[in-house]
């Protein structure tokens, strides 16, 4: 038996993802630019989901949440890039990194069936040597192409990974 679960997202879910949001809003603050003060407020937060969820239903992009019994320990998106190409970004709470939850909840994830993509692409810092390191685990690869932006006063190069799916 699994340890997690990975599952769509659904209306059904908003008070314990907004739950998480609050909760988790300073620690991932610190590496990526914050939504702003209006995301954590009930009925803004409301609307950011139906927006999610609508874009769900289109097929503009796929939200899942990563669950360990009935509490989320971290998300998990993608959304296309062009025609077969996805971009995946994940992200876990505070209290449960290092545990090896990014890594089960992706591999998860991948094994889904979605049609739609040939590959996916993820990005990730040079600092966040936690996130390479799930990425390599669970099947990507690093690609040559980097950028860099200055954060917080400091120069980050982004590294891309690709992984390729067998079709």
């Amino acid at each position: 038996m699994d340890r997690l679960s990975v599952k769509p997202l659904c209306r059904q879910n908003e008070a314990c993802l907004y739950a998480f949001e609050c909760e988790n809003r300073a620690y991932f603050e610190r590496s990526v630019p914050s939504r702003g003060n209006a995301y954590y407020e009930p009925e803004s937060f409301r609307q950011s989901l139906e927006r999610l969820l609508a874009e769900q239903a289109n097929g503009e992009g796929y939200y899942y949440l990563i669950w360990k019994d009935d509490t989320i320990v971290g998300r998990l998106n993608v959304h296309h890039t062009d025609a077969e190409t996805g971009e995946v970004g994940y992200r876990i709470g505070a209290a449960y990194v290092g545990r090896g939850y990014a890594t089960e909840g992706l591999r998860q994830w991948l094994t889904f069936k979605l049609p739609q993509f040939r590959r996916f692409i993820a990005e990730t810092t040079n600092d966040n040597v936690a996130s390479q390191h799930v990425l390599r685990r669970v099947g990507f690869i690093r690609e040559g192409a980097e950028k860099q932006i200055e954060w917080a006063g400091q120069l980050l190069t982004f590294y891309t990974y690709v992984y390729t799916l067998d079709r």
